[in-house]
Order: C-alpha cells, then structure tokens, then sequence
C-alpha cells in the first residue's frame, strides 16, 4: 500500500492538481493572490467594487505567469506509459508491465470515450499525460 501511495502522488495525484493551475488561476478573479481592499460583506457589491478589491496589473501577471510556468510540461518528461523497461528482463515482470500497460491503454479509452459527450475535455489524467514523477 505504501508503494502504491507512493507512486500515485508523484505522478497522478501531481498531475491533476499540478497541471491544472494556469486554467483555474490564470483568470485572477478565480483564486486573486490578494486584495487591496477587504471583501465585500454585504450583498450589492458592483462590479468596480470588485475590480477595486483584486491585485493589480504587476501583481496579477506574475501571478498568472507562475501559474502558466508550473502548468508546463517539461521537454525531456518521461510519461506512465513511456518507463523504462529494459532494467527488467524477468518475464514475471514482464508479464506485470504488460498488464499495466493493458490497463492504461483501457483508461485511456476510458477517458476519451468520456471526453466527447463533454464540452470542455478532461485530460489531465490521460496516462499519457501523467509524468512519471514530478519534475518541477
């Protein structure tokens, strides 16, 4: 269990939330960095109202552009589908990859079944899509 915990937060559990960022906090008003002047507490705020509170131009583009940064995938990333096995050559572990390979070929039909009923399609766990590991 503790493998598999493992190896699920260093790949797809960091995918999920690490690729995401720039479609959730590249638009300020979902997630500001911070206001400059307290939240509204009653109901009616207009919009300049808002506009006043959120961060300003400097702040919100280094903002966006941290977000766009950590969002990227790395040029050299090894993903699920892609490790390397040539380091085993047991058959028995062979027989394992296989499976798993199998198993991510599925999801990936899964996913993409999915995918076209949706408007919007979700991708960031499309095994070929998750890294092997983190890589920031």
């Amino acid at each position: 269990e503790l493998c598999t915990l493992i190896m699920f937060t260093g790949s797809a559990q960091h995918a999920a939330v690490n690729f995401g960022q720039y479609t959730y906090y590249g638009y300020i008003p979902n997630a500001p960095t911070g206001l400059r002047r307290p939240p509204p507490t009653k109901k009616g705020a207009d919009y300049q109202d808002i506009l006043d509170s959120l961060p300003g131009k400097h702040t919100s583009f280094n903002a966006i552009a941290i977000a766009y940064s950590l969002s990227q995938h790395s040029p050299d990333e090894i993903y699920i589908p892609q490790f390397p096995t040539e380091r085993f050559t047991e058959d028995k572990v062979q027989r394992h990859f296989h499976r798993y390979r199998n198993a991510l070929d599925y999801i990936t039909g899964d996913i993409e079944k999915r995918n076209k009923t949706l408007d919007v399609p979700y991708k960031l766990l499309l095994p070929s899509r998750v890294p092997n590991s983190i890589t920031i």
